[in-house]
């Protein structure tokens, strides 16, 4: 049978097995429901194709995570059900289907309490200790590879596509195995950093580098009431600066929780909880405190989503909740805003000149512990574009990214204030070698040097790892081809806007796009994800000042994201306080490389 690359076969049969629908559509795989002898099981079928050339890999791969779940058999891990080949020889999985939200949907939907947030961790925490001991690490742990049913509300692991075992193959040619940038351990880029040069060496992943995913995924379900929405977020791996405590952004969070996630995202893997069997004992130590603060919804059900996609009642990803947020809840945003662009002022100039003293914070948020400093904020984050090795310093949502702040909208900037002694002819001066200097510079090192308005200057980068065949075979578009889109879709697609450099931006394909070529491969609805930069001279196309929008993931309606290589330049009119004024409404094109 041919797969149609974006078209689900309904009715269809894969080896026997109907096709009832689609369940999710990556750059590897598509999982359809599937349904045979009165029996319905989640079908994942390799997505190899002839002009691919990498039958041998897609196979191996398929294989191996059929091999790892051949180890298993744990009521909260997916289960197998068999394997087998398409008509077309693509091999495929069937594995138990689960009915359920993914943990972020469960988050907005249920409005869970702390310690049923807890209950479904310790369930979590033990199929990790019963995986380890069976010499499975599963690598890819994050929100979006755990469901929650909607019946039982069981929490089951899912999607070994990046798992491996004693004695497995490594199948992937660069130095760190694949996974999520986000939950990754921040020893993996120290590793790289230190390794760039090794072409042959691979990092050793870890049980620890497990319980440090199991952290952030804790971390972002206690402090961010919307984990769906596509937003900047504080970075949990950056090699400089700590994340906040979850109790510093969200008071709700009881003082001992919030030590233990900060201990699972230690920057020292033996600070962390020795293995996930231990960390169980701390979860269950922690589910038997009987204070009401464990018995309250994580976050006020008001601030969560709640608009539901038609048909299925589930939360829509990405969508603004219609009840207004709280001003007390927008005051502690604000507050920690400020304080983490203040604090990582101080904690860039220390990074760039390591013999300064200790800085001593000047303020803390409410709930934050007085019996300790306040914690040094990192910066925001949000899913990145991948970066080649040089630019390890920060890490987040495919690739790792030089050291950068997502700075909101309507945060505070950073200013450098020319002495009242200096003459006017010496501020000019002074003022355009500053310029000079700060263009050449990421946002970090532009903090720390007091640059006005801490603008960005995008570097090189090599495209997101399985851009260049998810543009070529998925999506069948070419290199410096054109589309037409909304430059960030939350603005008005009309005059010119502002946009914030260093923050990312979502960007949509217009219904009013007529072009034929681009409603056949980047249709009305298509979104672009990336992130916005100001050019104060000539980099890339464009002539002068000029905003450049780097798109590194897409999302075609009705399918899954894939990773890309996407550029947008359009002149800026202004740039002020860190801010650049552009149009809205404009064209970009595919590339596969910045130069």
């Amino acid at each position: 049978m041919t797969v149609p690359p974006h078209a689900t076969p309904l009715g269809l049969s894969i080896d026997g097995w109907t096709v009832l629908k689609e369940l999710g559509n990556g750059g590897f795989a598509v999982v359809y429901l599937v349904e045979k002898h009165s029996r319905q099981c989640a079908l994942k079928l390799a997505r190899h194709r002839d002009s691919s050339g990498d039958d041998k890999q897609t196979h191996a791969r398929t294989m191996r995570e059929l091999a790892a779940l051949l180890h298993l058999d744990h009521p909260n891990i997916i289960r197998h059900q068999g394997y087998g080949y398409s008509e077309r020889g693509n091999a495929y999985l069937a594995l138990e289907y689960v009915d359920g939200w993914t943990m972020a949907e469960w988050a907005e939907r249920k409005h869970p309490t702390v310690r049923e947030i807890l209950t479904v961790f310790d369930k979590l925490a033990n199929a990790l200790s019963y995986m380890h001991s069976r010499g499975v690490l599963h690598r890819d742990l994050k929100l979006s590879n755990v469901l929650v049913r909607r019946n039982d509300g069981e929490p089951v692991i899912i999607d070994f596509s990046c798992a491996t075992y004693e004695s497995a193959e490594e199948l992937t040619d660069s130095g760190l195995p694949p996974g999520t940038d986000r939950f990754r351990a921040p020893e993996q880029f120290r590793w790289l950093q230190a390794h760039k040069d090794e072409h042959r060496a691979r990092y050793a992943y870890q049980v620890s580098d497990e319980v440090f995913a199991l952290g952030a995924m804790l971390y972002d379900l206690l402090t961010d009431s919307r984990p769906t929405a596509v937003e900047a977020r504080f970075s949990l791996n950056s090699p400089v600066v700590k994340p906040p405590a979850a109790r510093t952004l969200n008071a709700r969070v009881p003082e001992a929780l919030s030590d233990l996630v900060e201990s699972m995202l230690s920057r020292e893997p033996g600070r962390r909880p020795v293995d996930t069997e231990a960390l169980r004992r701390e979860l269950g130590e922690l589910m038997a405190d009987p204070s009401d603060e464990y018995l309250r919804p994580a976050h006020p059900p008001s601030e969560q989503l709640q608009v539901e996609a038609a048909g299925d009642g589930l939360p829509l990803p990405g969508a603004v909740s219609s009840r207004p947020v709280s001003s007390g809840a927008m005051m502690a945003r604000g507050l920690a805003a400020f304080v983490t662009l203040g604090v990582l002022a101080t904690a860039a100039a220390l990074w760039f000149n390591p013999g300064s003293p200790a800085p001593v914070p000047a303020a803390q948020s409410e709930g934050a512990r007085s019996t300790s400093p306040a914690p040094i904020s990192p910066p925001l984050q949000s899913a990145p574009p991948a970066m080649s090795q040089t630019n390890l310093a920060a890490v987040a949502q495919p690739g790792p990214e030089s050291v950068a702040v997502q700075v909101q909208k309507e945060g505070p900037t950073v200013k450098n204030t020319p002495s009242p002694e200096a003459t006017t002819q010496g501020r000019q001066s002074r003022g355009k070698a500053i310029a000079a200097e700060c263009a050449t510079m990421t946002l970090v090192a532009a903090l720390a040097a007091g640059c006005p308005g801490a603008q960005i200057r995008p570097e090189s980068f090599t495209c997101p790892a399985g851009s260049e065949d998810a543009m070529r075979e998925d999506l069948h578009w070419k290199i410096n081809e054109g589309f037409d889109l909304t430059l960030d879709s939350r603005h008005d697609p009309i005059g010119r806007v502002w946009f914030t450099a260093g923050a990312e931006v979502v960007g949509i394909v217009p219904q009013g796009v007529t072009d034929s070529r681009q409603r056949a491969v980047a249709p009305p609805g298509t979104r672009f994800y990336g992130k916005a930069y100001y050019l104060s001279d000539k980099m890339g196309r464009a002539e002068g000042p000029a905003l450049v929008v780097r798109y590194d993931r897409v999302k075609l309606p009705g399918q899954d994201e894939r990773p890309v290589c996407f550029v947008v330049e359009m002149t800026a009119y202004k740039y002020e306080d860190g801010r650049v004024q552009a149009s809205n409404l404009g064209g970009g094109y595919v590339v596969d490389r910045w130069p």
